[in-house]
């Protein structure tokens, strides 16, 4: 089971988790995305997005992987302690709202601009948390991974449209009053959870290798007025095995 310094959480919104995904499950997950990423047409059910550029197109996103595909995902979730990750620190009405890769492409992989999640997300989630799990090295070299520390004491901060930035609203660091982005630097299997309203983002990736990343949210179903347009409970998840 994962642990971790609460304090230190509460204080920076953020936490690393180095090693949270064994070997085995990596190259699962590596050789899922590999072949999605090779095959013609992804079902719409992944909501996949793309990036191109120069005849190049390649997958972006996908979005809903626990639903289309419990039977591997679930399994890993437990493996990797995820799941007992959300029992520390929402209880058992934790239940899984999201589940997505994000590909980031070599040499034609487009920023995420910063942005904290709740902002995007259609539904307030009370003490919801991601944990972001590193498929590739990830560093500055290949757009990486940053964000702002202690972001998230400052509740929900207005985010802008920006016109040359297409994909969501967002923020600036500077401009917000915001402390300066640190990088992470992960190894594949490493991963780092943060809170909802973490302010984070990543670069373009210019590099000629692929950054990859994967992320599951949780959130509180014991909340007043929960609501979410996918639910996947932990008890649900338990039941899947592989832990």
């Amino acid at each position: 089971m994962p642990v971790i310094d609460r304090d230190a959480y509460l204080r920076d919104g953020y936490h690393p988790l180095p090693g949270l995904l064994d070997e085995k499950d990596h190259r699962r997950a590596v050789e899922f995305f590999d072949t999605m990423d090779a095959a013609g047409t992804v079902s719409d059910s992944y909501e996949p997005e793309y990036d191109q550029a120069d005849g190049v197109r390649r997958l972006r996103k996908l979005r809903r992987l626990l639903w289309n595909d419990p039977g591997l995902w679930g399994p890993l979730l437990n493996r990797t302690g995820a799941t007992d990750l959300a029992r520390q620190v929402i209880g058992e009405g934790a239940t899984a709202v999201f589940h997505a890769a994000f590909l980031k492409p070599a040499r034609v992989g487009t920023e995420v601009a910063l942005h904290q999640d709740q902002a995007l997300w259609t539904y307030t989630y009370p003490g919801a948390f991601s944990v972001w799990f590193a498929l590739t090295e990830v560093s500055p070299a290949n757009g990486g991974l940053f964000g702002c520390p202690a972001s998230h004491a400052r509740g929900l901060v207005p985010h802008r449209d920006r016109p040359h930035y297409r994909w969501h609203p967002s923020l600036d660091a500077a401009e917000d009053g915001l402390r300066a982005p640190v990088q992470f630097v992960l190894r594949p299997g490493d991963a780092v959870m943060w809170d909802r309203y973490f302010a984070h983002g990543s670069a373009a990736n210019t590099s000629p290798d692929d950054r990859r990343g994967m992320v599951v949210v949780f959130a509180d179903s014991g909340a007043p007025g929960f609501r979410a347009r996918d639910s996947f409970p932990l008890a649900d998840i338990a039941a899947l095995g592989g832990a």
